[in-house]
């Protein structure tokens, strides 16, 4: 009798890569925490990662780790996303909506570990849509008060801005103003010269202008 043999067929699990990505305005903000909590949160879930972080405004979104990984995501490089909190991608709530709708569209998921919001159905979208915006609100109001703040400064006829001489090493000399001043002056002066030459040419002799 021919013995049966039993075939053991070993399958190998691919792992999600994702790309984690943290953002703080100024270097006096906790960018290593966010970095740490998206690590802690790709390792519970056994996911691979690469880790992008910028130190800028969220005004705008072009800032360079976050283009470098925007590209790869478009280039399908990674399963999905890792955020700290929704408002680290931007605080253009336009903006980061129509992103998100983006990744949503190619299949890219997107987590925040601070935000558990399912985002798969229409009311997390909702929720999701809210929180930008307010951080958007949030930073337009902080924008305005600055504002009022130096501008009541301003008419009490104090100082604002960095203080004399605060990152000079020697006094600071009006030598460098002086030559700004007198080198923009000699370009506008050029200038009225130039003009004036070309429109008596053009009338005297009907050279130097156009037809």
């Amino acid at each position: 009798m021919s013995k049966s043999k039993s075939v053991i067929v070993e399958r190998t699990i691919k792992k999600n890569k994702f790309a984690i990505y943290c953002r703080v305005s100024t270097d006096k903000q906790e960018l290593y925490q966010q970095i740490e909590s998206c690590k802690k949160f790709c390792d519970f879930k056994e996911y691979e990662y690469e880790i992008y972080s910028d130190i800028m405004t969220g005004k705008h979104l072009k800032r360079p780790d976050f283009l470098k990984m925007l590209e790869k995501l478009r280039n399908f490089e990674y399963d999905g996303l890792v955020l700290f909190r929704f408002d680290r991608l931007g605080r253009n709530a336009r903006e980061v909506v129509t992103l998100l709708e983006e990744f949503e569209n190619k299949g890219i998921q997107v987590i925040s570990i601070n935000e558990n919001i399912d985002t798969t159905n229409p009311i997390g979208k909702a929720v999701r849509d809210i929180i930008i915006r307010l951080a958007q609100l949030e930073r337009e109001n902080i924008s305005v008060a600055t504002k009022q703040r130096l501008q009541a400064k301003k008419e009490a006829g104090e100082h604002w801005g960095r203080p004399f001489g605060s990152k000079d090493s020697k006094k600071r000399k009006k030598e460098g103003y002086k030559k700004r001043w007198k080198n923009e002056r000699e370009k506008k002066r050029g200038s009225k010269r130039r003009s004036g030459y070309e429109f008596t040419n053009k009338k005297m002799f009907g050279v130097g202008g156009g037809k």
